[in-house]
């Protein structure tokens, strides 16, 4: 595989950025102790480098900003409340419920402030280490460490604010994709099969499904705030309404399939059904790749799929049978249940 695929293919995974921004903070901090010619340095900016990046948000550059705004005098404040009342250990007690019940409060905001929150709390107890260490004069590097990776995560941000965004229409395709291929087995026409065990195994890729829209969504719409212009988050918004369209077209319970299997089953209209579900659920996932590789998306075989079972839906309805009207209506719906 050459090197440039290799590396592309990296970049497209969803933990790389973050584990190649703490690699870049943690160097910095390396650098920073060195240079100063003390090596114990590092140990309260690494510390403050993984508080920072554990309470790291999903957001634009302008939000995540904030929200480091925000983190910073959450942990200045946690972090020179512990030292000021480390040495009374009642007042301590008393300061640590507050601020937790505090803390808790401001999680109830919102997932951002939770996030900040766990953050918070997490380096209120680096604090104590340090302080136990006896090198309370070494909160302040805590902070430095803090707002080093806060400043990665905001420019890193403003360059590549796309890929998060890129990743998370990936994860929806890829899941609806899963879906759609379960989805044929409820056409199989053969009589006598475990059709609930089938629909118990497609219920819960649907709710994969609903998982990965629900964030794909959240994710596209906090970085529409400041960006209602953006081609390509409009792009990515209509790409998200077609997978939405394309899982509540297809999750639509069509009829009773023993119904649909009593009917049809010496016609080729269920295994067209099939063949086209299964076509949909393949195109999904390559357009998942596409997404990632930025690479050329193709749908011809989806596309041929559809037409035959266009063809086969017309000739039921051209025998022009009484009891096959209701059966065959349903049908219909999957007619447009292609990603485009």
């Amino acid at each position: 595989m050459p090197l440039s695929l290799s590396l592309r293919r990296l970049w497209t995974l969803d933990k790389f950025a973050y584990s190649l921004r703490v690699f870049i903070a943690f160097s910095g901090a390396l650098l920073f102790s060195g240079l100063a010619g003390d090596v114990a340095l590092v140990i309260p900016l690494f510390l403050g480098i993984i508080a920072s990046a554990l309470s790291e948000t999903d957001d634009s550059w302008q939000g995540r900003l904030q929200a480091l705004v925000v983190t910073l005098l959450c942990f200045a404040s946690a972090s020179f409340v512990v030292q000021w009342l480390f040495p009374w250990p009642w007042l301590f007690a008393v300061g640590l419920a507050v601020s937790t019940f505090t803390l808790i409060m401001l999680g109830a905001i919102g997932q951002r402030y939770a996030t900040i929150a766990s953050g918070t709390l997490i380096l209120s107890i680096y604090s104590m280490i340090n302080i136990e260490q006896h090198v309370a004069s070494r909160q302040l590097l805590l902070l430095t460490g803090a707002a080093w990776y806060g400043a990665i995560s905001v420019v890193w941000c403003a360059l590549f604010s796309r890929q998060p965004v890129k990743q998370s229409m990936a994860r929806v395709y890829k899941a609806l994709g899963e879906f759609l291929i379960l989805k044929p087995a409820l056409f199989e026409p053969v009589r006598g099969v475990d059709v609930e065990a089938r629909r118990v195994a497609l219920a819960r890729q649907t709710g994969k499904v609903v998982d990965a829209l629900n964030q794909a969504k959240e994710m596209i719409f906090r970085r529409l705030e400041g960006q209602r212009g953006s081609r390509k988050l409009n792009r990515y918004l209509q790409i998200y309404f077609i997978a939405q369209d394309i899982h509540e077209r297809a999750s639509s319970t069509h009829y009773p399939y023993s119904a649909l299997t009593e009917a049809f089953f010496h016609h080729d209209v269920l295994f067209r059904c099939q063949r086209l579900l299964d076509q949909q659920g393949r195109a999904c996932r390559q357009l998942a790749k596409s997404l990632l590789l930025n690479r050329p998306f193709s749908h011809e075989q989806s596309e041929q799929a559809l037409a035959d079972l266009r063809a086969s839906i017309d000739n039921l309805s051209e025998r022009g049978k009484p009891e096959w009207r209701p059966l065959i209506r349903p049908l219909d719906a999957l007619r447009t249940t292609s990603p485009r």
